[in-house]
């Protein structure tokens, strides 16, 4: 794995929780078997979830977040930031995917493991990345531990 990120990509991935690291594992395994040879796409595997590591991400915060995501737009959203610590932290969790982004973006990482990370829990009519790998990517998220 260590011979797949660049140095800097590496250093993002280990500041990443033990349970996100073993998460990114479990799926960057399993697009090598769907997609063998594609490191672009292993690569976005292990970095998708990276933008976490800027982000206070409790368990509190987790499961509020994946119940609060379907039902909450961005000015409610923005809305209840305002009203404390709690929820402010939600709202830069929900958003976790483009700091990830930013932060491989600043590491140099190729424009696919970018967008990747920015656009992997948007609806597929949202994405602007190849489909092919984008489909083997969220299989392998939704399948992975």
């Amino acid at each position: 794995m260590r011979q797949q990120l660049s140095d800097r990509e590496f250093e993002l991935w280990v500041q990443m929780s033990s349970a996100d690291r073993l998460h990114s594992v479990s799926v960057a395994k399993r697009v090598l078997k769907e997609l063998p040879g594609d490191e672009i796409a292993l690569t976005a595997g292990f970095l998708h979830d990276v933008g976490k590591v800027a982000v206070r991400s409790g368990i509190v915060t987790r499961v509020v977040a994946a119940i609060a995501k379907p039902m909450i737009n961005p000015k409610r959203l923005e809305w209840l930031a305002s009203r404390g610590p709690f929820f402010s932290n939600l709202e830069s969790f929900l958003d976790y995917p483009h700091i990830g982004a930013e932060l491989l973006r600043g590491a140099g990482s190729d424009e696919f493991v970018v967008r990747w990370a920015a656009e992997h829990h948007l609806r597929k009519d949202k994405w602007t990345v190849d489909e092919t790998r984008g489909e083997a990517l969220v299989r392998a998220d939704s399948l992975a531990v």
